[in-house]
């Protein structure tokens, strides 16, 4: 190593290419890299989609579900199994290993689908495995009366994005599209013997278009054809039904009212109370989110245009201004972080060298981010705020060579060159072992499960590869850079005026305050350790004892305010309806109690959307910009939704936010074979959520489906000739309608529906009247034939791994209740008590705890190997257990620096405030490394132990101190940034840079206390012995009389 420093150090002109060629590299990278908000993921999850129309939820458990889902568990790869079954089809979840090739689970997967035996009129199943689409922006379409011409406008709209080439993804929704509906009453297929099934038959012979063959003349082939089908109301009033005796022909129009019309008991999409259409544009792993909303944006404007006055196109959420902001964001932080790092750097080091210290953080980052474009990773939330928290630590290293190199001129009075590569030399073990312990430190941020893991993946990999640049630059670039700079010529020998008030300040904080503090320190060891122990002490019954405040996953903030209303299966579109212009007439008046008092806006709400079907109504509530409000969504909506009256009408009611990771806070999964018995627990479950105070929202996953009519053919319509099946069509034919045939419209699909009246379908007597024709022809009342029951239907049944499972969900008020105090009641006190109540049920967590859970237990063995890969590189570098032991105890020492910085910060302890202090662990190494090296150095010299940890905390103090404060400060401006999207992030700095702030207390402080009490084979052999107490003092007090040694 020492040959290819000095290499670098003689050939100044190759150290300036090399770092051209970074730069150039780098720069190509930044122009070519895309952006987006999140990284590019694939998921670890293979969906099976399956449709059976007709069947009931029950019906699809068991004809669909239950046959597929042993054979699915047993897939290798499939880690987990769960499905839902509902009215109509079913769906399946399937969780992969990371480690199992998905190409191979893929291809078992299919396998097993397609050669399981399912119903005939079941529809092909659809594997995939699913990949991240993210939103680019939310927009709708309303304006004019006429619906058709809504309709008409916004398929011309999205077909036009379609054929841009740019976007493939369009998610569009609004409301049911135009039927032509053919009503006979019942009284008059009676009167003329007919059945829907004849004027079914009578249709479709009527409106034919059909081939009939060719014919071949000696000149030309002549294809003889029939355009007979029936597409305009007119044309179909004119079919012909019926002969009748009098000869007189029956036509549709005698028998049928005949308009058009659209789905009944539909809910329509709403925005800001007219009827519109939704589009949410989407964007994949291989697609450019700017181009998207680029081109949209140009699209946008023409159909303004085009259609103004008739049209209105408004845009409500714009994802792509939010990747800008969060961007932005990052970056200023970035840029901020970097100004204090060299504030920091120029308030210690030398101008000059602070100046080439300081180009390892550019020189870093442009080759990590051409190493990105390489390795097609872009730039996202997660790869910038990897950069922004290693910004202090990339200077790290620098700052130690850095620092030596100019010591091995200053005080040892060698050349320059030499100077260079004797300073590195000097310093290089240490420095290598500490990028090493802090890329294993981040190892685990490759293992952690799910979809957190795929993020915190980009943070790890940007780290690991912007430390290795920095490696290159500061044994490499840095070296032979100072060996040529004019920092270390016989000029800058003499500070000039504000340099020397500098030193003189850094000369009076290490003579004058630390040193009689290290003093005090190594003389009275047992209250320093003491204090140590108080602190631990401390913060470790503030958390048994629930007195700081923690969560799962801290509050990430939308744009808006999320309401879901679930209502019984069954109700009625027009009772949705009037509970939804309750909801939004309610909120607007509450809106205006949180205006501005400035007069900046009288309504918090700006615009209110809403879409759904009877069972499910989703309401988004946009609120004022957070650049001009002074309140958070969570307020807004917490008050909301502690204001908003009770109705009678919902199931269950949800007010908050819809980005929660993770899922909910409390989240339990009742496992069992009888639904009676799970239904019991959750319902007892839900009675005692109910009388904890600050819990909200609370609701199941599984609620009872509507009414069921169940048909039982009595003895008499056997005698008949009639079957089950025979009576149930013709009920179905009468009430639910037939689709006879589809006609084209331009680029639209018409259905054309025959189906009974609504007045002759109004009520259970009219199904008990209705008459049922006899394979002999004859009508009979269906009452006389057949029997009913009422029940109530499953709306959906779901499944995991071979059980029947229900969960119970449910939110906390922060204001009102801790969920780590809440979750200790249920674990130990409720759910036992249930258990005890209801036979046959398991419990399985679900939501934020099993996230968690599963994501710490990914962690553990990773973890693991990290501190036993850093032991072994601190027992290479040490040569002594003990060292080692002392170096890697601080880690979770460390930790306690993060506790305390969250209850400062008043944030609550998270999952992701320990993704932060899991990397803190390598960080807070480095500086122990430092000393403890410097420490050895010295006792192998011959210099007493009690002299050795003096001279070497007093030597090593001005890089201690700077590694940490370029750290903790770089990552200032994102703990203090106000980013919505930023928000997740901030536990991690607030993690890193408190604990590093304590972990600097343990290294100057705690470290050289220990140190003085260890005695080990290898010390004793390196330096003189030390009688006794007072032998000691007597050094330290020799000590405390002569001259401390410094670089400038």
């Amino acid at each position: 190593m020492r040959k290819l420093v000095n290499f670098f150090v003689n050939n100044s002109l190759l150290t300036n290419w090399l770092m051209i060629l970074i730069f150039a590299a780098g720069t190509f990278g930044l122009i070519n890299l895309q952006k987006r908000i999140w990284p590019k993921i694939e998921f670890d999850y293979i969906s099976v989609e399956l449709s059976w129309y007709g069947a009931s939820a029950m019906e699809v458990e068991d004809g669909l579900v239950l046959p597929l889902e042993e054979r699915l568990r047993g897939v290798e790869g499939v880690v987990q199994v769960t499905s839902t079954a509902r009215d109509g089809g079913a769906w399946f979840g399937l969780e992969t290993s990371p480690w199992h090739p998905m190409d191979k689970t893929l291809d078992k997967v299919r396998q097993v689908v397609e050669t399981t035996s399912l119903p005939d009129d079941a529809e092909k199943p659809v594997v995939y495995q699913e990949t991240e689409w993210n939103r680019v922006m939310l927009l709708f379409l309303y304006g004019p009366d006429d619906l058709s011409l809504l309709e008409d406008v916004a398929e011309e709209f999205r077909e036009d994005l379609i054929r841009s080439g740019q976007v493939t993804q369009i998610n569009t929704w609004g409301f049911p599209g135009e039927q032509i509906i053919l009503e006979p009453a019942p009284s008059t297929l009676e009167r003329y013997s007919l059945s829907l099934d004849d004027i079914d038959r009578a249709v479709r012979a009527s409106s034919l278009n059909l081939s009939a063959g060719s014919v071949l003349t000696s000149s030309e082939q002549i294809q003889i054809r029939t355009y007979e089908k029936k597409t305009t109301i007119p044309e179909l009033e004119n079919i012909a039904v019926k002969n009748l005796d009098n000869g007189r022909i029956l036509l549709l129009k005698d028998i049928c009212e005949i308009r058009r019309g659209r789905a009944e008991n539909a809910l329509y999409t709403r925005a800001n109370g007219q009827d519109a259409i939704g589009f949410q544009i989407m964007y994949g792993n291989t697609e450019d989110v700017i181009a998207i909303s680029k081109m949209v944006d140009l699209k946008l404007a023409e159909y303004s245009e085009k259609y103004k006055d008739q049209v209105t196109f408004q845009t409500y959420i714009r994802d792509v201004d939010e990747l800008h902001e969060r961007l932005g964001t990052l970056t200023k932080s970035g840029l901020g972080g970097l100004l204090l790092v060299l504030l920091v750097l120029g308030l210690f080091l030398n101008t000059r060298i602070s100046f080439w210290v300081a180009l390892g953080i550019p020189i870093s980052f442009l080759g990590l981010i051409f190493i990105e474009w390489v390795m097609k990773i872009t730039i996202n939330e997660m790869s910038l705020f990897g950069m922004i928290m290693i910004i202090g630590i990339l200077v790290d290293d620098g700052i130690v060579i850095g620092e030596s190199i100019y010591d091995h001129w200053h005080r040892l009075g060698k050349p320059r060159a030499q100077a260079a590569v004797d300073g590195t030399m000097d310093v290089l073990a240490p420095v290598l072992i500490s990028i090493a312990t802090t890329i294993v430190a981040f190892a685990p941020y490759f293992f952690i499960y799910g979809e957190m893991g795929k993020y915190t993946s980009q943070i790890g990999l940007v780290v690991i590869i912007s430390l290795l640049f920095s490696l290159v630059e500061a044994i490499i670039l840095l070296p032979a850079h100072l060996a040529h700079s004019k920092a270390m010529t016989e000029e800058a020998r003499i500070p000039g005026k504000f340099r020397a008030r500098l030193q003189s300040w850094q000369d009076y904080l290490i003579n004058r305050i630390y040193a009689p503090f290290l003093d005090f320190s190594l003389a009275h060891k047992g209250v320093i350790l003491s204090l140590l122990a108080g602190s631990l002490m401390i913060s470790v019954g503030a958390v048994a004892g629930n007195h700081i405040e923690a969560t799962f996953f801290p509050d990430i903030e939308a744009p808006y305010v999320y309401a879901e209303l679930s209502f019984p299966s069954g109700t009625t579109a027009d009772v949705v309806n009037e509970t939804r212009r309750e909801l939004e007439e309610f909120a607007m008046e509450f809106g205006k109690s949180w205006a501005d008092e400035n007069g900046a806006y009288d309504n918090a709400i700006v615009d209110y959307l809403s879409w759904g079907n009877n069972t499910q109504l989703w309401v988004y509530l946009i609120l004022q910009d957070n650049k001009i409000r002074d309140f958070s969504v969570n307020e807004f909506s917490l008050a909301l939704a502690r204001e908003l009256p009770e109705n009678s009408v919902l199931e269950s009611a949800f007010i908050g936010n819809d980005a929660m990771f993770g899922g909910d806070p409390v989240y339990i999964r009742f496992l069992g074979k009888n639904d009676e018995d799970l239904r019991a627990a959750a319902d007892l479950f839900k009675e005692r959520l109910k009388t904890i105070e600050g819990v909200k929202d609370i609701r199941d996953d599984t609620p009872l489906g509507q009414k069921e009519f169940l048909i039982h053919l009595n003895n008499r319509g056997k005698a008949l000739g009639l079957t089950t099946a025979d009576v149930s069509n013709q009920v179905r034919m009468g009430f639910y309608g037939n689709e006879i045939m589809s006609i084209q419209e331009g680029r639209n699909e018409v259905p054309l529906i025959v189906r009974y009246p609504q007045k002759d379908r109004a009520s259970l007597s009219d199904v008990e009247n209705l008459q049922i024709i006899t394979p002999a022809g004859s009508m009979v009342p269906f009452k006389e034939v057949a029997d009913f029951s009422l029940r109530r239907s499953q709306r959906r049944i779901r499944r995991e791994n071979g059980y029947r499972a229900l969960s119970v969900m449910a939110g906390i008020d922060a204001e009102k209740a801790e969920l780590n105090v809440v979750m200790k009641e249920i674990n130990e006190v409720i759910l036992p008590d249930i258990l005890a109540q209801v036979e046959g049920v398991t419990l399985s967590q679900g939501g934020q705890a099993e996230m968690v859970n599963k994501m710490i237990k990914s962690m553990a063995f990773s973890m693991a190997m990290a501190l036993l890969i850093m032991f072994t590189l601190l027992l290479f570098q040490m040569k002594s257990w003990g060292q080692a032991l002392l170096v890697l105890s601080l880690i979770p020492l460390g930790f306690l620096g993060a506790v305390y910085g969250h209850i400062i910060m008043g944030k609550p302890i998270s999952f992701i405030s320990f993704l932060g202090s899991v990397a803190l662990g390598g960080i807070i190494v480095n500086d122990s490394v430092v000393l403890i090296d410097c420490f050895n150095k010295k006792l192998r010299a011959g210099i007493p132990r009690a002299i050795a940890i003096r001279e070497a905390a007093l030597q090593r103090f001005r890089p201690i101190i700077m590694t940490t404060l370029t750290t903790s400060i770089g990552l200032t401006p994102l703990i203090f940034q106000k980013s919505v999207g930023g928000q997740m992030l901030v536990p991690i700095g607030i993690s890193i840079a408190w604990g590093l702030l304590f972990g600097t207390f343990l290294t100057l402080a705690v470290l050289p206390v220990v140190l003085g009490m260890m005695k080990n084979k290898s010390d004793a052999r390196e330096e003189p012995a030390i009688e006794d107490e007072n032998e000691e003092k007597e050094n330290l007090s020799v000590l405390n009389a002569g001259p401390v040694l410094l670089a400038e």
